[in-house]
C-alpha cells in the first residue's frame, strides 16, 4: 500500500510543475508560448503505452524495489501492476476518466468506486487528478494553462533552459532545442537550495516518439530518492494489453 502510495506522490510531483507564464525575459530564440506548443505537441504523438519496468525508492520511511508493468490508452484509461521479488503481487490499480478499480494483494481487498478528485486523492493519499496520473506514467511531460509573473529562456549546448519565478521559488526546465522533450525540472527557494529535481534520461527515438527509459525524482530535504525504469515499452497499439484479475474470496468495498 506504501509502496504504490509513494509511486503516486512521484506521479504529481511531476505535474504539479506544468505551467505557463504571460511575463517573460528572452535571451533564445523562441518565445515561451512556441516552446510550450512544440513540447506539448511532442507529447501528444504519443496516445497509447505498454511497457513493463522497475521501480524504486528510497527514504526514511521506505526503502523498496518493485517490478511495474503500466498499460495506457489516452485520455480514457490506465493499468498499473506493482509486483515486489519473486513476482510477489503487491497491488494492481485500474482507472478509467469515470471510475476506477484498486487491488491491494497484502490485505486481498479491493476498492472500488467513481474516479473524483476526492476518492483519487483517499486511494493514493495525494491530490492527483487523472489527467495527471495518465500522462506521467506515459514519460511525457505536458505544459498546463497555469499564470506565472516571470519567465526567463536561455540557451545551454543542445537545450533551452527556461526559468519561472514563482513567489519564493524559481522552476527550472531544460529542453531539447531540436525535438522539444524535457530532461530535466527542478525547483529552487530564494538561497539556490533545491526542493525537488526530476530527471528524464536515456532518450530513444522510436515510431516518431522520443521516450524516456528512465525516470527519477529527488528530494534532498526529505531524503527521498524515486527511480523508474522502463524495460520494454511498445507504443500507440491502441488496446489495453492487460487486464485486473481479482480472487473471488477478495473482501470488496465499494464507493
Amino acid at each position: 500500500m506504501r509502496l504504490i502510495q509513494y509511486i503516486l506522490f512521484f506521479l504529481l510531483c511531476i505535474y504539479y510543475y506544468s505551467c505557463t507564464a504571460s511575463d517573460y525575459e528572452k535571451t533564445s530564440d523562441i518565445t515561451f508560448e512556441e516552446l510550450r506548443e512544440k513540447v506539448n505537441a511532442n507529447s501528444e504523438k504519443l496516445y497509447s503505452l505498454d511497457a513493463d519496468g522497475e521501480i524504486s525508492i528510497d527514504s526514511p520511511e521506505l526503502s523498496n524495489t518493485g517490478s511495474i508493468t503500466v498499460s495506457i490508452i489516452k485520455p480514457d484509461s490506465i493499468y498499473t501492476k506493482i509486483e515486489g521479488p519473486f513476482g510477489i503481487d503487491i497491488a494492481d490499480l485500474l482507472i478509467s476518466r469515470n471510475d476506477f478499480i484498486y487491488y491491494n494483494a497484502n490485505d486481498n481487498k479491493v476498492i472500488s468506486g467513481s474516479s473524483t478528485p476526492r476518492n483519487l486523492k483517499i486511494i493514493m493519499k495525494v491530490n492527483v487528478s487523472f489527467d495527471e496520473i495518465i500522462n506521467a506514467f506515459s514519460g511525457k511531460f505536458t505544459f498546463k494553462n497555469d499564470k506565472y509573473d516571470e519567465v526567463k529562456i536561455t540557451m545551454d549546448n543542445n537545450n533551452y533552459i527556461v526559468f519561472i519565478k514563482s513567489g519564493k521559488e524559481t522552476r527550472k526546465y531544460v529542453i531539447d532545442n531540436q525535438n522539444f522533450y524535457v530532461r530535466k525540472i527542478g525547483t529552487y527557494d530564494n538561497e539556490g537550495n533545491t526542493l525537488i529535481e526530476i530527471n528524464y534520461e536515456n532518450f530513444y527515438f522510436k515510431d516518431d516518439i522520443y521516450f524516456p527509459k528512465k525516470i527519477s525524482i529527488i528530494r534532498p530535504k526529505e531524503k527521498q530518492y524515486i527511480w523508474l525504469t522502463y524495460f520494454n515499452e511498445e507504443f500507440n497499439n491502441n488496446k489495453m494489453t492487460y487486464k485486473l484479475k481479482i480472487p473471488k474470496n477478495a473482501k470488496r468495498i465499494k464507493w
